[in-house]
C-alpha cells in the first residue's frame, strides 16, 4: 500500500490522492446487499485507518508544529450503511496511544467479535474467543484490550490470546481502566458505578444514585487515575436539562459537577470532549483541582449525536492528538416502511424522530411505540396506521419503554421510570388507549422488563437480565419466576393460544432464536440454523418470522402435535437491516401478509472525518 499522500495547504487531500485513498478501500461492488451489511464496519474502518497511517506514522517520527492540523473526509461506499444499535461509536475505542482502533462487528456468519485496526496495517484483525464483545476500553499501556461479552468483563492482550475474566457481572457494562490496574464499570439503567477488587472476586460501589438520577454511564477515568468521570441522566428522553458530568474521587468524596450535556463525554488529555447542540466542544482542564482553564472551545460542527437513552456521541479520541467522528444533520430519524411478503414497497407511516421500541396492536389498526422525540411530553406514541396520524399515548413526563398490547387492543403495557428519590425506579404500568391516565401495576428495586401480554389477557411476561416472570393483573399483582438461564435472552413471545413460547438467545456470541413449550419450557426447538432475533408469530400461530443475521426476512412454518415439528426457513426478503436482538425493528399484521420495518434515514451517519493533532484547531478558532 502507499506509504503517503500529499496535503494541500488546506489540509486536504488533491482530487488524485482522494481518488487513490478510495481506491486502497477494500471493494464492495462484487459483493450481495447482505454481504456488503456485514462488510460495512470493516470496510469503513479499514478507510479511516488507510487515509490516516500516512500522516500517524510521519507525525510520530516528525512531531508536527502546533498550528499544523489535519483533516479528512471520509464517505462511506455506495449501499453501505454502519450502524450498531445506530450508535457504532458506542462500540470503537481508539487506543492511548493512537495506533489501534478496537469494534464490535459481525463476520459474514452474523457473529459479533471483537476486531482491531493497527493504523499501519491495511486489514482489520478479528480477535479469537472475543464473540459477543461490547463496550472495549483500553489499558493505559495500549497493551490490552477490556470488553463484555457472556455475562462478564474480560481483557485480552493487542496481539491477541485467550482472554482473561476481569469479574462477572451479568447485565451489558461498559469499563474504564486505571493507571494502576484498578478497573470500574457501570451499568446501563438504575445502577451505580463500581470498582472490581484486584482479586476480582467483588464489586463495591463507588458512586450512589442521587435523586431523581436514572443512569450513570461512560465512565473513565482522569489522567491521574485517582479520579474519575461519567456521565448522569436524569431521564432517558431526550428533554433532560438536567443530564451532566461529573467528576469523583475514588475515596468516595462528593461528586463534582463539570459540565451539562445529555451526551457521552470523553477525556482526552488535559482536555474534556463533549457534545452540545450537535457541536462538539474541548473544554481544557486542570484535572487535578477540577478547575476548568477558560472557556469550551469548537472542535467541530454536526456532530452525530442522540440525546436520548443514555446520550450517545459519534466519536472516539486518542491521547494523543487523534479524532474521529460521524457528522449527521439532526437527530436520527426512522422510517417506517410497509414490505409485501415478495419485498415490495406498499406504503410507509411517517416518521416521528428516534423510534426504539414499536409493535403493532392486535387488530392491526394501531402502532404504539416510544420515541425520545425532543421536546416530547411523554415518550409513549400512538400512530392510526388508517389515517396516519400520530398522538401522544401518554402525558407523563418520565421516560416509558417496551408497550406491549393488550390482546383486545384495548390497553397497551410498558415500563415507566419516574424521577425522585422515595419513588419505585421502575415500574410496570398500563394506559387504556385515549384515556392518559396511568395504571401502576408492579414497582420495586428490581429490574422486570414488559415482554408480552398473555393470549387470555390474565397476565404480562416481565424479564431481568437472566429470569423470566409471569406478571398476574390481578391479586397481590407480583412477579413470579417461571423460567431462569444462564445465557442471555430476550424477545419473549407467546404463541396465540398461550402453549409455546418464542425468544432470542446469546450463544458463543451469535444470537438464534428459539421455541419452547409454555409455561414448562420443555421441547426447546432451535427456529433459525445460522442467526437470527426478533420472532414474531402469525395471527393464528402457524407461522413464525425473525430476521436472519444476513437481514434477511425469514419464515419459518409449525405443526403442532405432542411434539413441535419446525419447518425449513424460507426467505421472504431483504430487509436491508443489520439485526438487533435488543430493539424491535419489524411489526407483521395478523394474517403474516405485510412487514413494517424500521429503517434508518438515508444520509444520517454516512459521513467520518478524521483530524490529526485536532487540539491545534482550538488555537486556530482562538486566532
Amino acid at each position: 500500500m502507499p506509504t503517503g499522500h500529499q496535503f494541500d495547504k488546506t489540509g486536504r487531500l488533491p482530487p488524485e490522492d482522494v481518488g487513490a485513498v478510495r481506491n486502497e478501500v477494500p471493494s464492495t461492488a462484487a459483493l450481495s446487499p447482505s454481504q456488503r451489511r456485514r462488510k460495512s464496519v470493516i470496510v469503513v474502518l479499514a478507510a479511516i485507518a488507510v487515509v490516516a497511517v500516512s500522516v500517524v506514522i510521519s507525525s510520530r517520527r516528525h512531531p508536527p508544529r502546533e498550528s499544523n492540523a489535519v483533516r479528512l473526509s471520509l464517505g462511506l461506499p455506495p449501499g453501505i450503511t454502519l450502524h450498531r444499535n445506530w450508535h457504532p461509536f458506542e462500540y470503537m475505542a481508539l487506543s492511548p496511544d493512537g495506533e489501534m482502533l478496537a469494534f464490535a462487528a459481525s463476520d459474514a456468519s452474523g457473529q459479533s467479535s471483537l476486531w482491531f485496526r493497527e493504523l499501519s496495517s491495511s486489514e482489520p484483525r478479528k480477535m479469537e474467543q472475543t464473540e459477543g464483545a461490547l463496550f472495549p476500553f483500553w489499558s493505559p499501556d495500549s497493551r490490552f484490550i477490556g470488553f463484555w461479552a457472556s455475562g462478564k468483563l474480560q481483557k485480552i492482550g493487542r496481539s491477541g490470546g485467550t482472554p482473561e475474566v476481569i469479574f462477572s457481572v451479568a447485565e451489558v457494562a461498559q469499563g474504564t481502566w486505571g493507571p494502576d490496574g484498578t478497573i470500574l464499570f457501570a451499568r446501563t439503567v438504575n445502577s451505580p458505578i463500581f470498582r472490581v477488587s484486584r482479586d476480582g472476586a467483588k464489586a463495591t460501589p463507588v458512586t450512589s444514585l442521587l435523586p431523581g438520577q436514572v443512569s450513570q454511564m461512560w465512565v473513565q477515568f482522569l489522567p491521574d487515575g485517582k479520579q474519575f468521570i461519567y456521565l448522569a441522566r436524569t431521564s432517558l428522553t431526550a428533554d433532560d436539562p438536567h443530564a451532566k458530568v461529573y467528576a469523583q474521587r475514588l475515596d468516595g468524596d462528593a461528586p463534582t459537577e463539570i459540565v451539562t450535556t445529555p451526551h457521552r463525554p470523553v477525556v482526552a488529555d488535559e482536555y474534556l470532549l463533549f457534545i452540545q447542540q450537535q457541536n462538539l466542544y474541548a473544554q481544557r482542564m486542570e484535572w487535578n483541582s477540577l478547575r476548568r482553564i477558560g472557556e469550551p472551545l469548537l472542535v467541530a460542527r454536526n456532530v452525530a449525536a442522540s440525546p436520548a437513552y443514555l446520550g450517545s456521541s459519534e466519536f472516539a479520541a486518542s491521547q494523543n492528538g487523534v479524532l474521529i467522528y460521524g457528522t449527521a444533520e439532526g437527530f436520527p430519524v426512522y422510517q417506517l416502511r410497509w414490505y409485501a411478503r415478495d419485498g415490495a414497497t406498499v406504503g410507509g407511516v411517517d416518521p416521528v424522530v428516534d423510534y426504539q421500541q414499536f409493535t403493532l396492536s392486535p387488530d392491526g389498526k394501531h402502532l404504539a411505540l416510544n420515541s425520545f422525540q425532543q421536546h416530547a411530553t411523554g415518550s409513549l406514541w400512538l400512530i392510526d396506521i388508517g389515517t396516519n396520524t400520530t398522538t401522544p399515548l401518554t402525558v407523563d413526563p418520565h421516560a416509558q419503554s417496551d408497550p406491549v398490547w393488550s390482546p383486545d387492543s384495548r390497553y397497551v403495557a410498558f415500563n415507566l421510570m419516574p424521577n425522585g428519590g422515595s419513588d419505585p425506579p421502575f415500574l410496570v404500568a398500563k394506559i387504556e388507549v385515549g384515556k392518559q391516565q396511568l395504571e401502576p401495576i408492579y414497582g420495586d428495586n428490581g429490574t422486570h422488563w414488559v415482554e408480552d401480554w398473555s393470549p387470555d389477557g390474565k397476565f404480562l411476561l416481565t424479564h431481568d437480565t437472566r429470569t423470566l416472570s409471569v406478571l398476574p393483573l390481578t391479586g397481590d399483582r407480583r412477579p413470579q419466576p417461571v423460567y431462569s438461564s444462564s445465557s442471555l435472552k430476550d424477545e419473549f413471545h407467546l404463541s396465540p393460544d398461550g402453549r409455546l413460547i418464542a425468544y432470542d438467545e446469546l450463544r458463543d456470541g451469535r444470537w438464534d432464536v428459539f421455541v419452547a413449550s409454555f409455561p414448562a419450557f420443555e421441547d426447546i426447538k432451535q427456529v433459525s440454523p445460522a442467526g437470527g432475533a426478533q420472532p414474531r408469530w402469525r395471527g393464528d400461530g402457524r407461522e413464525l418470522f425473525y430476521i436472519s443475521n444476513d437481514g434477511e426476512m425469514i419464515s419459518v412454518t409449525l405443526e403442532r402435535g405432542s411434539l413441535v415439528k419446525i419447518g425449513a426457513p424460507r426467505k421472504l426478503f431483504d430487509t436491508g437491516l443489520v439485526p438487533d436482538a435488543t430493539v424491535n425493528q419489524y411489526a407483521v399484521t395478523p394474517d403474516g401478509l405485510k412487514f413494517l420495518v424500521l429503517q434508518p434515514r438515508k444520509g444520517y451517519l454516512e459521513s467520518y472525518s478524521v483530524i490529526l493533532n485536532w487540539p491545534a484547531t482550538l488555537k486556530t478558532s482562538q486566532n
